[in-house]
């Protein structure tokens, strides 16, 4: 997952000029070999990169003290390194540090919060939402007390405390803070963020399984056009957002918003998977229904047939989704008039039981 996770590099700098006592030879030198190690990072070095991280961190200690928050603020983004490369025991061994360090100092809320949030987010990588929670709350508790202008940090936790409640399937809790996430960041300017879209996709589909398609709706679509501008409409969450709201649109009548929608969940999930995956028979019999709705007969039958021939070589010809694509083909051929072809496709779907409709 690796969500969430802010480093504190930008405030690096300030923070050694309100904390601590030191020589301009002695910031040369950690501040180098930090840049040194950022260098190293981006260039996939992880081992020269994770040296010098330690190197950085021991001068500032030499240099600063062990209780410096300045040196905190290196073992947080030791931290997120390791993080990064799902070295999960030494992240949470710097985090822990980092907090101790800052703890120590009232003056450091911003640092502390922002560690907490980070070590939360660990925690969530980790499926260890037990401990990520508390941590989310503590980090949203101490942004609140900052002032608004933190809420676009602010916002990160909320979110981050919000998938954790999703994930446990406690969307009375979710909901709300996923609302409170996108309007502190919409407040900030931050709308149009791949994090916003995230948030408003889970709100849609905490909707839509409330049957709530008139508040699902509008959040699927502004998610898709995120994700549009930023390439990222192959993602599951794009193509589930793409053909649940092609489906809201084919129930409400609005045939022409619904089609592009599903045939590109299609293309894509073809283009993805391969075309006899199982995945793809969902997304055939989806735009199959709509070429239905639309009267397109022609364009629908191959559909059916696909998802049918797919879904009867994964799940055996007894199996409800199965029968349900048997009694939707059988209705398409009636409805073309081949009576005695709709009533062998409807014996054959009686045959094997009742379908889930």
């Amino acid at each position: 997952m690796n969500t969430n996770k802010i480093t504190l590099t930008a405030i690096f700098s300030l923070l050694i000029l309100l904390c601590g006592r030191y020589t301009p030879a002695q910031e040369a030198d950690w501040s180098s070999v930090a840049d040194a190690a950022s260098i190293a990072s981006d260039h996939g070095d992880s081992a020269l990169a994770q040296k010098l991280y330690k190197q950085a961190v021991d001068l500032q200690i030499k240099a600063l003290g062990a209780d410096n928050p300045a040196v905190a603020i290196s073992l947080n983004n030791l931290a997120v390194f390791y993080q990064d490369l799902n070295m999960y025991p030494q992240a949470e061994q710097s985090y822990q540090k980092a907090l101790a360090i800052l703890k120590k100092d009232d003056s450091q809320k911003f640092s502390a919060a922002l560690t907490l949030n980070n070590l939360a987010a660990l925690y969530h990588d980790e499926n260890k939402n037990d401990k990520a929670a508390p941590l989310y709350k503590q980090a949203i508790a101490l942004w609140s007390a900052l002032g608004a202008e933190q809420n676009a940090n602010k916002a990160t936790a909320v979110n981050g405390l919000a998938d954790i409640y999703h994930a446990a399937n406690q969307d009375d809790d979710a909901a709300p803070l996923y609302l409170q996430a996108l309007m502190m960041w919409e407040h900030q300017g931050k709308s149009e963020s791949t994090d916003a879209a995230d948030a408003m996709f889970n709100l849609a589909e905490i909707y839509h399984a409330r049957s709530n398609n008139m508040g699902a709706a509008p959040l699927y679509a502004h998610a898709l056009a995120i994700w549009k501008n930023g390439s990222q409409l192959e993602s599951a969450q794009a193509l589930t957002a793409m053909s649940t709201l092609g489906e809201i649109y084919r129930a409400e009548g609005k045939y022409a918003e619904a089609e592009p929608l599903l045939e590109q969940a299609l293309k894509t999930t073809e283009q993805k998977l391969g075309a006899d995956h199982i995945d793809v028979a969902a997304s055939l019999n989806s735009l199959a229904m709509l070429y239905y709705a639309e009267s397109k007969y022609e364009a629908a039958e191959p559909l059916y047939k696909q998802a049918l021939a797919i879904r009867e070589n994964y799940l055996g010809k007894d199996d409800p989704a199965v029968v349900q694509t048997k009694q939707f083909y059988a209705a398409l051929l009636r409805q073309e008039g081949r009576k005695s072809e709709a009533q062998k496709m409807e014996s054959e779907a009686a045959g094997s039981g009742v379908a889930r409709l």
